[in-house]
Order: C-alpha cells, then sequence, then structure tokens
C-alpha cells in the first residue's frame, strides 16, 4: 500500500445484531468520541440494562465539553484485597463489545469457556453509556477509598489516564498475567499516561482518519481538504465533537505532535477549526450520526472512525477511508481493575484470557474492532478469514507507524483544551 493506504477493503458483515438505531442513532456516540449518555450506569447488583449505543469507545458529550468537568484531586485510601472474595468477577463494560452465542445472546463463549478453565464465575455486565457519566457512578467510592463493586472496568484513553494519574487504579501482578506481557502488540506500549503498562490493558482500539466519497472528492489524502474550501466538498464537511479527535488531527495538519499536546499547539488548531468554519467548509461538527450523512449524499468529506466505516462500507461500497499522508489518530478502550476490587487475582487471570490469541480472535470476529494482541490474526484466518483480512480491523504496519495516541493532559490542561474546542462547537 502506498503512504496513504486506503483501508476500505472488502465490506464485511459485523457479527452483531444491530439495528440501525442502535449502531447509528442521533442519541449515541460511536468509537473515540462519546455517547450523549444520560443514563445512570447501575451498579452490579442492580438491573444492567443500558439503552443500546454502539458499543465502542466513547468521551465527553458536547454539553460536558462545554462545562469542562475537572477531575477531583482527592489522594484515595485503597482498600487491598490480599485474596479474592467469594463471588463472581464484576466486569463493566460497552455495548455489543464481546462475543456472543449466535442461539443465545445473553452467553458468551469465551466467558463461558474462562470459567471451564479456571473455575472463576464472571458477572459481565453492559453498563458503560458515556465515559464521564460512568466516572460518576464510581467516583464517590474511589474518593471515599471503598470499592465499587467492580472487579473491571473498562475505560477509553483520556478517562484511563484520568484514573491513573488520580492513584484510583490498581497496577498489575505479572505473574497473573503471562500472556498479556507475551501478546501485547508494539504499538500500545510506551504510553506516556501509563509508560509500564502497568495499570491498563488495551481491550479494543479504532483509527481515526479520512472518510470520503470519491465520486464526489477524488481520492482525499491528505488533512489539508478539511481546510481547503474546495467546490467538491465546501459545505459537504464534517468534524467530529469528540475534542481529542478533531484537535489531535488538525494538529497533525499543523504539523504538530498530538502525542505531545500543549496549549500553544491547541490554540493553533482552534484558529485553523474557526477559520474552515468561517470560510463555510464545515457542514457540521457531530458524533457518529456524521456516518449516516455520508450514506446519504448529505456529507461527502468527513472526519471518521474506523469502526464505523466497517458498517458504512455495507450499506454503501463505494465509500473510502484514508489514513492521510500526515497520520491518523489511534484510540482504544482499556481494561482497568479499580482500588477496592475484591476480585483482583480473578480480574488479572480474566484480563490475561483475552490476550490468548485464540480468544482475542473469537471476540474480534464478533466486535470487528482493531485487537491489540499479537498472533490474533494468525487464528482468526482459521475461523474467518475475511474479517483477518480486513485492514480496518487488523491494520497493516504501514499504516499503524503512521497512527499517534493523543497524549495526556494535566487537570488543568484538559479543562483549557475542552474551553476552546467548545468555541469550535459553538458552545462556548
Amino acid at each position: 500500500m502506498s503512504t496513504n493506504d486506503n483501508l476500505t477493503g472488502t465490506p464485511i458483515s459485523r457479527r452483531r445484531l444491530l439495528q440501525g438505531s442502535a449502531l447509528m442513532g442521533a442519541a449515541a456516540f460511536l468509537a473515540a468520541c462519546g455517547t450523549k449518555g444520560t443514563a445512570n450506569t447501575p451498579s452490579p447488583s442492580a438491573a444492567a440494562t443500558v439503552a443500546a449505543s454502539t458499543g465502542g469507545s466513547t468521551a465527553p458529550s458536547e454539553a460536558a465539553v462545554a462545562s469542562a468537568s475537572v477531575a477531583p484531586t482527592a489522594t484515595p485510601v485503597p482498600t487491598p484485597a490480599p485474596s479474592d472474595a467469594p463471588g463472581a468477577i464484576n466486569w463493566a463494560n460497552w455495548t455489543y463489545y464481546i462475543d456472543v452465542d449466535p442461539k443465545d445472546q445473553k452467553k458468551h463463549p469465551t466467558l463461558d469457556a474462562f470459567t471451564k478453565s479456571t473455575g472463576l464465575q464472571v458477572k459481565y455486565q453492559e453498563v458503560i453509556d458515556d465515559n464521564e457519566t460512568f466516572f460518576g457512578t464510581i467516583q464517590p467510592q474511589l474518593q471515599g477509598g471503598q470499592d465499587t463493586g467492580w472487579d473491571i472496568i473498562t475505560m477509553t484513553d483520556w478517562m484511563a489516564a484520568r484514573l491513573i494519574r488520580l492513584g484510583w487504579v490498581q497496577s498489575f501482578n505479572a505473574a497473573n498475567m503471562p500472556n498479556f506481557t507475551a501478546n501485547l502488540l508494539d504499538t500500545y506500549k510506551g504510553v506516556g499516561w501509563d509508560p509500564d503498562g502497568s495499570h491498563h490493558a488495551p481491550w479494543q482500539s479504532g483509527m481515526t482518519g479520512i472518510g470520503f466519497d470519491p465520486a464526489k472528492t477524488g481520492n482525499v489524502t491528505s488533512l489539508a481538504a478539511y481546510f481547503t474550501p474546495d467546490p467538491r466538498w465546501k459545505g459537504k464537511t464534517e468534524l467530529l465533537s469528540e475534542m481529542r479527535d478533531t484537535i489531535g488531527l488538525t494538529m497533525l495538519y499543523l504539523g504538530l505532535d498530538p502525542t505531545q499536546p500543549t496549549r500553544d499547539g491547541c490554540d493553533k488548531a482552534v484558529a485553523a477549526l474557526q477559520k474552515a468554519k468561517a470560510d463555510g467548509i464545515i457542514r457540521g461538527i457531530k458524533g457518529n450520526s456524521y456516518a449516516e450523512d455520508l450514506k446519504a449524499g448529505d456529507a461527502v468529506l468527513v472526519m471518521a472512525w474506523s469502526g464505523d466505516m466497517v458498517q458504512v462500507l455495507v450499506d454503501k461500497p463505494g465509500i473510502k477511508f484514508n489514513i492521510a499522508t500526515e497520520g491518523g489518530i489511534l484510540w482504544t478502550d482499556n481494561s482497568m481493575i479499580p482500588n477496592g476490587a475484591k476480585h483482583k487475582n480473578g480480574a488479572e487471570k480474566l484480563i490475561d484470557w483475552y490476550y490468548i490469541p485464540e480468544n482475542a480472535a473469537l471476540v474480534e470476529d464478533y466486535v470487528n474492532y482493531i485487537c491489540p494482541v499479537k498472533g490474533a490474526d494468525v487464528a482468526l484466518k482459521k475461523i474467518d478469514p475475511s474479517v483477518a483480512s480486513n485492514p480496518l480491523i487488523f491494520p497493516p504496519a504501514s499504516t499503524t507507524a503512521r497512527l499517534h495516541i493523543f497524549g495526556a493532559l494535566s487537570e488543568a490542561d484538559e479543562t483549557y483544551f475542552n474551553q476552546q474546542f467548545a468555541k469550535v462547537l459553538g458552545v462556548g
């Protein structure tokens, strides 16, 4: 592939039993953006039913960005458990984010196999609807050094960084996690907010790049298109409402490094975005509803998430997705063990279970996001070659080499970035 790899591949059908409202509903944000979640996330003892979301990584809603909520700075008092208490391992995750039994949607074959192999029970609940909303349900317990009721939580990079900064998640015991140590892809190692990887384990990832209709735009390979008032896409271009994606891609366009974000870089990115709006290039700034606009032809050039593009290509095969010559953004949802968890040893073994390539392959065959596990593509070729060969799910090295993980922000800088981006959204 060239330096502007086209990653559309052959369209595939997701293993999810998604309806249009679950995948593309205007009330839901996908992958690195954020659901406009308003529901309170229940604790493990409560009923675990959440309104359908897209099951990807999410970040604050526009309202959250506008208000620029700031993480507390209280020092926690952890309650470590030397050995696991009786009962099941409680795991909080997003919807549609693990394999299911096609004959019984309440069953997850890889979890059943884990229980059969280890004797450990798992209470898996799809209760995360939005990073900030879920954080609000566990913040009081973590701030008070109490058990949250969860043994594993699955948080997007920026929220994972916040929890680690606050000291509210536990470090892993490497002895319980040999597969994690051996099979984590190098791309995920050495992030600034957890450089030794001792507090988070990547679960699923996605890429942020260029989505476009080549019949209307031609082949778009550069981020400069978002800032160029070309009549082919002027007024039909959409950006993402997730700050880190839109600011990150704009920084790349400007030759800045999103892995080392600064206030000066933020200011320059915001200025470029404001000019693009003033020039009439930008039609709107949206969550995953941009995908519907792209399919309908209302938008012909968008900032796009790879997880969305898998489904868009099924519905409209002519759409294309590129990682720009300047680069793209890699986002990840991560498994973490909060302070006070009653089943830390079991949680570590469960996290490690999914770093066995064959188990990771079974999950990937269902969720169709980017897998962080070495060898999962090889294992998947034996059961579903079409998924194993899809570059939106297993991107080639030429692509991953140009992906950037948005750098960690201090509490003060996070507030600043959100406040500046609110101006782009038109709410600041």
